[in-house]
C-alpha cells in the first residue's frame, strides 16, 4: 500500500487524504526532500536582473504559475496526487481519472513535480483560488483544478531506482531531456499538462518572453532553467507598506540605524510581525532614521533578535514606510507555514505578545520611501496587501493572548575557567 485514504474527506467525487498519508517511507522521504532541495536552487529577481542573471547557454524559460506544488505519481497502471507534507488526492476526481488514462504512457513508477491550481474568472490563476478549491468537501470546484508538471523527480523501473537516461548520451540530470519525457508522458492532457516552456538563449530572448507573458500577458513571473541545475524565479517587484515597530543600532556606529522591523495591521487591529529590512540607504538617512525612531521607544515585553543578534527597541507604531522584495513566501523550504508573532500595543503599556501566527516571509528586502501620507490603520498598513501575492491563512481571524503556566526552574549551574591565576 503506498497511501492511505483512513482520515480522508470527500473532495467532490474524490478523496482527501490529511498530511502524513504516505505510507510508503521511501516516497514519502523522496516527496519533503525534493521539495526542500529544488528550494535552495531558486533565486529569487525582479525584471531589472534578468541581464546579470542569465547565462548566455540554452535556457529553458516557462511561465510561473500560482498555486501550490504537488506531485503527480503514476503506479503502473494507477495514478494519484500527493503534495510534500503527504496529502493526497485520489479516487475519482477529474485531475486524477487522466492521469490514469497518462499512465499509459509511463512504466514502473513516475514521480511529477508540477503545480496544483484552479482556474478562475481571473487574468490568471491565483494561489488562494486552489487553497479554497481544496477546502471545498463535496462541493468543491473539482472542475477547475488542473495540474502543471514542470520536472521529473525519479523514475523507478522494476522496482529500482533509476534517473532518466537520455537516448544520445546528454547529461541525465539535465533538464532538456527531463522535459522531453514529461512533454510525451502527458501528451493528449487537457487537465493535466507540461507547463509552457521555450528554450532561448541570452538575456534579450528572456526579456522578451518576460514582455509577452508577464507585462502583457499579465502572467506571476517566469521560471529560468540554466545549464548547472540553477533556477532563478523572475517576478515583478513587490512593494509594501509597513510600520515599523522597532529597530537595532550598528555596531560600527552607533548613531546610526541599523535595521527596522515591520508590521502588517489584521482585520482584528493586531499587529503582524511581518519581518525585519536593514538595506536602508545612504549613512545619513540611517542617521536621520535612528533620531526619529529613539524619541518613540516604548516598553515591550515581547523579545525579538535579528540576525546579529542584536535585540530591537520597540518603539510606538506610527511611521509607515515602503518597501521592496523580489518575492514574498508563505511556506518554509520543507512546506511549513512561516509563523510570526502578533503583537497588541497599548499606549502607556507598550507592546506584548499574543501568539504566533501565520504569515509569509519578504525576501531581500529594500527602503523605498517613508510614507507620512500613509496611517497606522487597517487600510493603510493592511494584512491583505499580502493577498495578491501569496495565500495566508487565517488572516481574517481573531487573535487572542495565550496565557503560559509560569516556568520552573528545574536546575541552575554555573561554570568557571581558570587561566593564567585569573578565573
Amino acid at each position: 500500500m503506498i497511501y492511505s485514504t483512513d482520515d480522508s474527506q470527500p473532495l467532490g467525487k474524490g478523496r482527501l487524504s490529511g498530511e502524513g498519508a504516505i505510507v510508503d517511507r521511501g516516497l514519502a522521504e523522496l516527496l519533503l526532500n525534493y521539495k526542500r532541495t529544488i528550494a535552495s536552487r531558486y533565486t529569487a529577481a525582479t525584471e531589472g536582473e534578468i541581464e546579470d542573471l542569465t547565462s548566455r547557454g540554452e535556457l529553458h524559460v516557462s511561465k510561473k504559475i500560482d498555486g501550490q506544488m504537488w506531485y503527480a505519481i503514476f503506479d503502473e497502471q494507477d495514478a494519484f496526487l500527493a503534495n510534500p507534507k503527504g496529502r493526497v488526492i485520489s479516487g475519482d476526481h477529474p485531475l486524477v481519472i487522466e492521469l490514469r488514462r497518462l499512465a499509459k504512457n509511463t512504466s514502473g513508477r513516475l514521480v511529477v513535480a508540477g503545480e496544483l491550481y484552479a482556474e478562475g474568472e481571473r487574468a490568471r490563476p491565483r494561489c488562494g483560488d486552489i487553497a479554497g478549491a481544496l477546502g471545498g468537501g463535496v462541493n468543491a470546484a473539482v472542475d477547475r483544478m488542473r495540474f502543471a508538471a514542470f520536472d521529473l523527480c525519479v523514475r523507478e523501473a522494476l522496482d529500482e531506482d533509476a534517473p532518466l537516461a537520455s537516448a544520445d548520451g546528454q547529461d541525465p540530470f539535465a533538464y532538456g531531456p527531463r522535459l522531453a519525457e514529461l512533454e510525451r508522458v502527458f501528451a493528449g492532457g487537457t487537465l493535466a499538462r507540461c507547463v509552457p516552456t521555450e528554450v532561448v538563449s541570452g538575456a534579450n530572448s528572456v526579456r522578451k518572453l518576460y514582455n509577452e507573458w508577464v507585462v502583457a500577458g499579465g502572467e506571476e513571473g517566469i521560471v529560468v532553467r540554466s545549464a548547472g541545475q540553477r533556477i532563478i524565479k523572475i517576478k515583478t517587484e513587490v512593494h509594501i507598506d509597513a510600520v515599523i515597530i522597532g529597530y537595532t543600532i550598528r555596531r560600527e556606529d552607533a548613531a546610526q540605524c541599523s535595521s527596522v522591523l515591520l508590521g502588517l495591521m489584521r482585520e482584528d487591529g493586531a499587529m503582524h510581525e511581518l519581518g525585519s529590512c536593514g538595506n536602508l540607504g545612504e549613512e545619513s538617512f540611517r542617521k536621520e532614521l535612528l533620531t526619529l525612531l529613539q524619541g518613540t521607544e516604548v516598553e515591550s515585553k515581547y523579545r525579538r533578535a535579528s540576525t546579529t543578534g542584536a535585540l530591537y527597541r520597540f518603539v510606538k507604531p506610527q511611521t509607515v514606510v515602503e518597501v521592496k522584495a523580489t518575492d514574498v513566501q508563505s511556506e518554509s523550504a520543507s512546506g511549513d507555514p512561516v509563523r510570526r508573532m502578533v503583537l497588541h500595543y497599548e499606549d502607556g503599556a507598550g507592546w506584548k505578545r499574543l501568539q504566533k501566527m501565520p504569515i509569509a516571509s519578504i525576501l531581500h528586502p529594500v527602503f523605498v520611501a517613508m510614507r507620512p501620507d500613509k496611517g497606522v490603520n487597517k487600510d493603510d498598513v493592511r494584512i491583505a496587501q499580502l493577498d495578491d501575492h501569496v495565500f495566508v491563512t487565517e488572516t481574517h481571524s481573531m487573535v487572542e493572548e495565550v496565557t503560559l503556566r509560569p516556568s520552573q526552574i528545574l536546575r541552575r549551574e554555573v561554570y568557571t575557567k581558570a587561566d593564567k591565576k585569573k578565573t
